[in-house]
């Protein structure tokens, strides 16, 4: 059977359009529809029907995926093993990772949605990250949880060593600008309603949001093993939140088409690894 039918049939199943899984691979949508009509003779079974304005894989086709992936991901083993993985990561936890041979490192993009597309183009081969998906392309699975924590400068006029609902709502606030469903990181993570609160400034980074907080007199929420890290460097006062939050979790996110190959099987346990022995000790610069 010719390979680039089965690439082609997974990927119209990961689109569930004709129109997309063309300009993803490249080609015209009529070659597309022609490959799956060629995979359709071949099997002797119906690949795809019509749904409103786009199609849906049928049951056939939902048997083929996870088997067709694995052919692919054993044949691509076979002929080449991967030289080095990219990894995009949370940039809360790129502090605590140490360097593993082979593999790249990257901050994760602002535009979450971004992400996905890499994952699917290969060009991130696994992201660490605090957003999960419905998608059936990616896997999703607990790496690590952590608390968060509220930080604010040591000499803050108005708080020192506890924090109450009150202060917390009476004080301004740095925030971080990551989205994800519309929602923020604290909405998605407060047990409890949100009140309004006095924004100051709104960063890109939890690293920006650290440096602003240790020169102003408003407050932050980043999570514990950052906060612990430069607590000393920029001399920051790290509080319990009053509010109601749970704790805050990072997830594996990668394609199915990874999900046995062995290599990726490994780089998986290395980082748990790692992050499971997470020691945030204070650094002095």
């Amino acid at each position: 059977m010719d390979l680039n039918l089965i690439q082609t049939f997974l990927v119209v199943a990961e689109y569930k359009s004709f129109t997309k899984a063309a300009e993803h691979l490249g080609l015209t949508q009529p070659a597309v529809s022609a490959s799956v009509r060629r995979l359709e003779q071949v099997i002797g079974k119906q690949l795809f029907v019509k749904k409103g304005r786009g199609i849906e894989p049928t049951s056939m086709a939902y048997q083929l995926v996870p088997q067709f992936q694995q052919a692919i991901s054993i044949v691509d083993n076979a002929i080449s093993e991967k030289n080095s993985f990219k990894v995009s990561c949370s940039e809360t936890l790129l502090h605590s990772l140490n360097p593993i041979d082979n593999v790249i490192f990257q901050e994760s993009q602002p535009e979450k949605y971004e992400l996905f597309e890499h994952i699917r183009q290969q060009r991130v081969d696994l992201a660490i990250d605090t957003i999960v998906t419905k998608e059936s392309s990616f896997v999703v699975e607990t790496a690590y949880e952590e608390p968060a924590v509220v930080i604010c400068r040591q000499n803050h006029p108005r708080i020192q060593g506890t924090l109450t609902k009150n202060d917390y709502y009476r004080e301004s606030h740095c925030i971080f600008s990551g989205i994800w469903n519309k929602t923020s990181g604290f909405d998605q993570l407060a047990k409890e309603p949100i009140k309004e609160r006095n924004i100051e400034i709104v960063t890109s980074s939890l690293a920006g949001m650290a440096m602003y907080v240790a020169q102003r007199n408003c407050l932050g929420l980043v999570s514990l093993s950052f906060a612990m890290k430069w607590s000393k460097t920029m001399k920051l006062q790290i509080l319990e939140s009053p509010i109601a939050i749970d704790t805050i979790p990072y997830m594996f996110i990668y394609h199915k088409r990874d999900e046995t190959n062995p290599l990726h099987v490994n780089l998986r346990k290395k980082i748990k690894a790692q992050l499971s022995s997470i020691n945030p000790i204070p650094i002095d610069l």
